[in-house]
């Protein structure tokens, strides 16, 4: 039942973009712990644990991702992976103790009303498909 519920479209939403908010504040440490170090493009972080951290996270949530894709329409789905955008800031600015800007905070406003105004007709249209099976 555990399963069943962990595949379900919108937890594999949420789990995907958890775990690439978490890969991203990863390969930022692991870029800002090499940042010293000389390398072309920034291939130096390659040699940073929290690099590879990320990288494993990343390629979970490109699973997780998949598994999103072959349960909703694309624009559904793209729409709803992009509380990334407001994940992102605030993990950045909770743990990497980054700036956010009164302009970045408002843009983050944005994002989550477009979610809402996406979120609920999607969630509208399953609840009618789950009725018709």
């Amino acid at each position: 039942m555990i399963w069943r519920w962990f595949c379900n479209a919108y937890v594999q939403i949420a789990f995907g973009s958890l775990t690439v908010t978490a890969s991203e504040l990863l390969m930022k440490c692991g870029a800002n712990a090499q940042a010293g170090a000389i390398g072309v493009f920034g291939f130096s972080a390659m040699g940073s644990a929290w690099t590879w951290a990320g990288i494993v996270l990343y390629c979970i949530s490109f699973v997780s991702w998949v598994s999103v894709l072959q349960k909703l329409p694309l624009a559904i789905a793209y729409g709803l992976i992009n509380i990334v955008h407001v994940l992102i800031p605030l993990g950045c600015w909770i743990f990497l103790h980054e700036v956010i800007s009164t302009q970045r905070w408002s843009g983050i406003a944005i994002v989550l009303i477009g979610m809402l105004l996406i979120a609920k007709p999607a969630a509208q249209v399953e609840q009618k498909l789950e009725a018709r099976l």
